[in-house]
């Protein structure tokens, strides 16, 4: 096994172990949060995580067997809404106007942290392989938990100021009048 195939499956348990925590963590924030829309929004992130975890056992499996990091072939087959679809979709059940506690606002921090950590193990991981393949992986997987940052950042805005929040695209609606 070359040390670049030991250095993949060394990142890819890593990444396991990470989706597993991040699993565990969004599905005790939909248990015990507060709000439909929390719960919806955590539920749909630790959807995400385990299908995260498939795709890393999946590479790691596949790596295994060829013992060549250029011959991963991760299959893309899974549906993946993006963040505003996941977002409109929490939204939908959510009271208005929203009111959110301080604590709340606080668990979506965490939950926040939880996605730039990935994030940053993920690009750490594209800085020490060398297989092109299993870089462009990673920063896929980089790219995702970034996707999940900018979901929960979209809550937080929203939930720290309903009226005042304009969405993903921050364009306010002009009505001429």
């Amino acid at each position: 096994m070359t040390d670049d195939v030991k250095e993949c499956v060394r990142i890819l348990d890593e990444a396991v172990k990470f989706e597993e925590t991040g699993m565990a963590f969004f599905l005790d924030r939909a248990e015990n949060a507060p709000s439909e829309l929390e719960r919806n929004l955590f539920r749909s992130l630790a959807d995400d995580e385990k299908g995260h975890k498939a795709y890393l056992l999946e590479l790691k499996q596949q790596l295994l067997a060829n013992n060549d990091p250029e011959d991963m072939q991760p299959e893309d087959d899974h549906e993946h809404r993006t963040a505003r679809q996941i977002f409109e979709s929490a939204l939908e059940n959510a009271s208005d106007p929203y009111q959110a506690e301080a604590s709340e606002l606080e668990i979506i921090k965490g939950a926040m942290d939880v996605e730039r950590r990935g994030y940053n193990m993920y690009t750490r991981a594209v800085e020490t392989v060398q297989s092109e393949r299993a870089k462009n992986i990673f920063r896929e997987l980089a790219r995702e938990e970034q996707r999940h940052y900018a979901l929960l950042k979209n809550t937080y805005d929203y939930m720290a100021d309903p009226e005042g929040w304009h969405g993903f695209d921050e364009s306010p609606m002009l009505d001429g009048g």
